[in-house]
């Protein structure tokens, strides 16, 4: 097999990896929101000591303890019950650098009030490859709305969870 050829093959093995990188993310965390918390510590395995992640609304966390807090603290206090569907990825990989972005739905029951509702919006994430595996080196979500199901994101585009 040509050098090419194989270095062709190896992209495809890092876009699928990063693909099940992401497949996991969303089980984890609905896992943990559903109350089995030692899917945050396994979570959080798969992210570099020196991430960040940026999620607009609720705030930007530096570092793996405050990436940390971010699941185990605030998304924890926000969500009883969550279901993550990503879709249309655009994976490009350099090496052992990546980059990622994803559209996100999630039917939620925000914990405040009892409410059902709907969140969309984008990740942009930046990987790392350590050791032969992906990690999460940033990841930034920007919500398009988060609304109560009965409303709908044109009566109610952005509500409190």
């Amino acid at each position: 097999m040509g050098a090419d050829l194989e270095k062709r093959i190896q992209v495809l093995e890092d876009i699928e990896a990063i693909r099940k990188l992401k497949a996991l993310y969303c089980y984890l965390v609905d896992a943990a929101v559903a109350g089995d918390v030692s899917k945050w510590d396994e979570l959080l395995e798969h992210f570099t000591v020196d991430a960040w992640a940026d999620f607009e609304l609720l705030g930007r966390y530096e570092g793996i303890e405050n990436v940390s807090k971010l699941f185990k603290e605030v998304v924890a206090s926000l969500l009883s019950y969550s279901a993550h569907m990503v879709s249309n990825p655009i994976i490009e990989v350099n090496g052992t650098e990546a980059r990622g972005r994803w559209y996100v739905h999630v039917p939620l029951t925000g914990k405040a009030e009892n409410m059902a509702g709907w969140l969309q919006g984008r990740y942009d994430e930046e990987y790392v490859k350590i050791n032969g595996k992906w990690k999460w080196k940033s990841m930034t979500t920007t919500f398009d709305f988060i609304t109560p199901y009965d409303d709908g994101w044109v009566k109610t585009r952005m509500a409190s969870i």
